[in-house]
């Protein structure tokens, strides 16, 4: 069975103050939470969705938001607090999905545009135990700072070796809650999923979607999130 982490347990403090919480706030008729859900939820494969909560007040709207989708959504939802940084709240995830979960797919609830088709792809290259990330080539010439402040000493990187990472991120239950757990052990800090698989030295499938698939960090995200979903 294929289980969902929704992170919502995110700080916003890149928004300026401009909203309580970025995840809830109205996009068009919806919202990011609403729309990740109903991403995830709407694929019978999917058995379980952890909602990983920030605060108990944000719990109280999510599980709002949930209740209103019950009639439209048979995924059994369970919440569990966030920890300090991702790789905490991520932790916390993992260890809620029941039993049965033999794959696990994380998604940041700040990319409310990611569609259903990209997670069905997902699920069929886990179920053939393929870690797979959506991630998209770099199209930016990208540099290394090696020294400085003002003035610095850098060294350019390929570009066409790299690639930059986005969400949802799935692989075996067992690869990530071991790859985490290698993590903390070397206290090494993870930001991205699929940096847990590479610490067991396994290979990964990178699938660009195809599409805008944004992350709202500032306020001017939201306007061109907005700008997406009306055009």
């Amino acid at each position: 069975m294929h289980g969902v982490i929704l992170l919502a347990a995110g700080s916003g403090s890149r928004m300026d103050n401009k909203t309580d919480d970025k995840i809830l706030v109205n996009i068009g008729k919806s919202n990011a939470f609403r729309m990740c859900l109903h991403a995830f939820s709407e694929l019978q494969e999917i058995s379980s969705i952890v909602v990983v909560f920030r605060d108990l007040r944000q719990k109280e709207k999510l599980q709002d938001e949930t209740e209103q989708a019950k009639s439209l959504i048979k995924t059994e939802i369970f919440f569990v607090q966030g920890g300090e940084e991702r790789e905490d709240s991520v932790r916390n995830g993992l260890e809620t999905l029941p039993e049965t979960c033999e794959f696990a797919h994380i998604h940041d609830c700040a990319r409310p545009l990611i569609r259903k088709n990209t997670v069905a792809n997902m699920i069929q290259e886990t179920g053939k135990n393929n870690p797979v990330a959506v991630a998209r080539p770099a199209t930016n010439t990208i540099r290394k700072r090696i020294s400085g402040l003002n003035l610095l000493r850098t060294e350019t990187l390929p570009r066409t070796l790299l690639w930059e990472m986005e969400t949802p991120q799935s692989a075996p239950v067992l690869w990530l809650r071991e790859g985490y757990a290698r993590a903390k052990e070397l206290n090494i800090s993870i930001t991205d999923d699929m940096h847990a698989i590479e610490l067991l030295s396994k290979e990964m499938v990178l699938l660009n979607p195809g599409y805008p698939n944004p992350k709202i960090t500032y306020p001017h995200d939201l306007k061109y999130v907005h700008s997406l979903i009306e055009s």
